[in-house]
């Protein structure tokens, strides 16, 4: 359901391309079977936002009825758009597909599980315009939480993996949550050529491709998942340490 709130003029006046006086901004939310969070992620990130204006871009891969609720809510949304693929591409290619179509000086990577708050979204944007590269939504800089993380195991599997990656990479030392997946950057940084992801780590590989880069940390709790189910697996992490040893390699 679409909830209480109404479309807000900063979905409303905003055309597909515009020029305005401050940084436009574009949310992109890879997601892939994620229908019940789909009207919750417009509302609240509309929301959080106000009066400015923000597009929504959803690279879509679902099987389920996730892009056909997305298509049904752009009708009420004019702030809202899609790229729907076929074929499963995996959260990190899908990004970089977005990051081809949109034109915005400010891009929001956000997950479509909802442990990434959206009222969280306008902080990276506003280190963004202090100066910052990259602003990285981090659950391990002070006042950072992991409440998604729901085990033990879990928890110290992700952050081994970071303080890995940290070793591994210099690049990502420059952040206290090289992969976080919810993180703002300048568009114009961003070389979609240079990227060759694998999946889930986008900022990973935006770090160490685009490296020379302004990062700054903002905290915020990493959420526990309402809906769905958890994309997470073995299979995935064994990608992301075959990922690790070939940006060591580069």
């Amino acid at each position: 359901m679409l909830g209480s709130i109404r479309p807000t003029n900063a979905c409303n006046a905003l055309p597909r391309m515009t020029v305005t006086a401050t940084p436009s901004i574009t949310v992109i939310v890879p997601t892939f079977n994620e229908q019940g969070n789909i009207a919750p992620i417009i509302e609240q990130t509309i929301r959080a936002f106000g009066k400015t204006q923000v597009r929504i871009f959803f690279a879509d891969d679902s099987t389920d009825g996730t892009t056909e609720e997305i298509k049904t809510l752009m009708k009420s949304y004019p702030c809202v758009d899609i790229q729907h693929s076929s074929t499963r591409r995996g959260l990190a290619q899908a990004v970089v597909d977005a990051l081809k179509k949109v034109r915005e000086e400010i891009v929001i990577v956000m997950d479509g599980d909802l442990q990434h708050p959206p009222a969280i979204a306008p902080r990276l944007v506003a280190a963004i315009n202090e100066g910052a590269d990259f602003a990285v939504a981090s659950r391990y800089t002070t006042g950072g939480h992991e409440l998604g993380l729901n085990n033990r195991w879990r928890q110290l599997v992700s952050s081994g993996a970071s303080r890995l990656a940290q070793v591994l990479l210099p690049p990502a030392r420059k952040t206290t949550d090289p992969l976080s997946g919810f993180f703002a950057c300048r568009r114009v940084l961003i070389t979609t050529s240079h990227l060759q992801p694998v999946g889930f780590k986008i900022l990973l590989e935006c770090l160490v491709r685009e490296q020379g880069t302004i990062v700054v940390d903002v905290p915020y709790t990493f959420d526990r998942r309402l809906r769905a189910a958890s994309k997470a697996s073995i299979a995935e992490g064994l990608r992301f340490f075959i990922h690790l040893l070939r940006l060591r390699l580069s």
